[in-house]
């Protein structure tokens, strides 16, 4: 990326540089850096852009065109979005700009625990529960929404359509994940066959997927999830599991199954489904 940064560059030419996928190659940037391929290209373009222009003689538009701008008016607005000033105040002494540094990655040596895993094949099926946008921490905004369903009575409306009992813990889906790192989030549970899904909720088909299983363990206080365990396994799914295997994540939605330790409901037992498939030997075609 950084070698093309003043060229065309395309997601599919730096996912097949990593021999990857599109599509696993935007998941694994975006949970490691926090940012998406697309905001990475773009704030290391504007940050090279702005230091040279920073007190120099350089015309606007021979930078904008050198970083992929067709015209100085788009460069000029995503240029202000980013540094808070115009490119041709950049070119005035003693103004303030912002760098977006280079990314690098360091291999670390640690005393890691294992992570258990099982490979698992999965017949298609249908989901149904209550869905919202997630648009930047996943971690801050799910939470808030679970509370808000348990409180106005959602959860316990989808346990009645699936005559389970009051208590009884819904699946958490993660779906349509975008190249700008949004995606949407569904509390619910498999469809039975025959069931009226109502209007008001979101339905989501899966199809017939190989799943990685990872374990985590949580627990609720006052009908609240308290979990900060998962988020370590997300994490540690991405940035040990994945560059240790010949698995890459494949297009379709991402489950966590939630399940009760004992009778108390208090501790819980959640599942990290992702969808898989082998690549040792589509490697070859890189």
């Amino acid at each position: 990326m950084e070698r093309h940064l003043h060229l065309p560059i395309e997601i599919e030419d730096i996912a097949r540089a990593g021999m990857s996928s599109k599509y696993h190659f935007q998941r694994m940037f975006h949970v490691v850096t926090g940012v998406t391929v697309t905001q990475y290209v773009r704030n290391r373009r504007l940050t090279l852009a702005a230091q040279e222009l920073a007190g120099t003689n350089c015309k606007v538009i021979d930078v904008a065109l050198k970083y992929g701008y067709e015209s100085p008016a788009a460069f000029t607005k995503a240029f202000q979005r980013m540094h808070g000033v115009t490119p041709l105040e950049a070119k005035k002494m003693n103004v303030k700009l912002k760098a977006f540094p280079r990314i690098s990655f360091q291999i670390q040596v640690k005393g890691e625990s294992e992570m258990d895993y099982r490979i698992v094949e999965e017949k298609g099926s249908i989901a149904f529960g209550k869905s919202v946008n997630i648009h930047e921490d996943a971690y801050k905004e799910i939470p808030v929404f679970v509370e808000g369903i348990w409180k106005d009575g959602t959860h316990g409306q989808i346990l009645e359509l699936l005559e389970k009992p009051d208590g009884t813990l819904l699946y958490g889906y993660h779906f349509d994940f975008a190249e700008d790192g949004s995606k949407r989030y569904l509390m619910g549970a498999e469809a039975p066959e025959g069931i009226e899904v109502p209007d008001g909720f979101t339905v989501v088909h899966i199809p017939d997927q190989t799943y990685a299983v990872f374990d985590s363990r949580g627990t609720m206080e006052n009908d609240v999830e308290i979990d900060t365990s998962i988020m370590n396994v997300w994490k540690r799914i991405y940035t040990e599991w994945f560059p240790s295997t010949s698995f890459e994540q494949v297009e379709g939605p991402c489950i966590e199954k939630y399940y009760w330790a004992d009778d108390r409901q208090k501790d819980f037992i959640t599942e990290v489904w992702i969808p898989v498939r082998k690549i040792a030997e589509d490697i070859k075609s890189f």
